[in-house]
């Protein structure tokens, strides 16, 4: 694919862009190994002040869990890279994340950048409107995702739609 969905379209779309049916349970089980695989990368991204952008490194405000906006572009670029990477060469979450090579809008991977975005998104309690409404559904939307604002408040004006 050349360039995919961007990282705020709805997990429905994404799931359909990759070729996946969302109301078929094999499907679901190979979206959650890929999930799976972007939880790690995740974690590892969390675990250190020094993947986030220079302005926060310091700032004690900033705890865990981090934005995504927060996490520096290079750091971001190697996450998404890592969770392509780190899905075991020849498994069906390789194949798919395979699928997301791109050099348009969302390089290096549109697969593994919209499931680090969603990973990002659905574990925020601070400001999770599906936590809030005991809601499912996925956060919709596009737009130029690597120029994400940098908030300093945990209003995040997007959910506000």
């Amino acid at each position: 694919m050349s360039g995919g969905v961007g990282p705020r379209v709805p997990k429905d779309d994404f799931m359909r862009a990759l070729g996946l049916e969302p109301s078929d349970a094999r499907h679901e089980g190979l979206y959650k190994l890929m999930r799976d695989e972007a939880i790690s990368t995740y974690t590892q991204l969390n675990a250190s002040r020094s993947n986030l952008v220079e302005d926060k490194q310091n700032d004690p405000s900033i705890r865990p869990p981090f934005f995504w906006h927060h996490i520096s572009r290079d750091r971001q670029i190697w996450a998404v890279t890592t969770t392509w990477q780190n899905a075991p060469v020849g498994s069906a979450q390789r194949a798919l994340f395979d699928r997301g090579s791109t050099s348009g809008e969302h390089a290096p991977n549109w697969v593994t950048l919209w499931l680090l975005y969603s990973v990002f998104r659905s574990r925020d309690t601070r400001n999770n409107r599906s936590r809030r409404n005991g809601d499912s559904g996925s956060s919709s939307g596009s737009g130029t995702f690597w120029q994400q604002p940098v908030f300093d408040s945990y209003t995040d004006p997007l959910r506000q739609f």
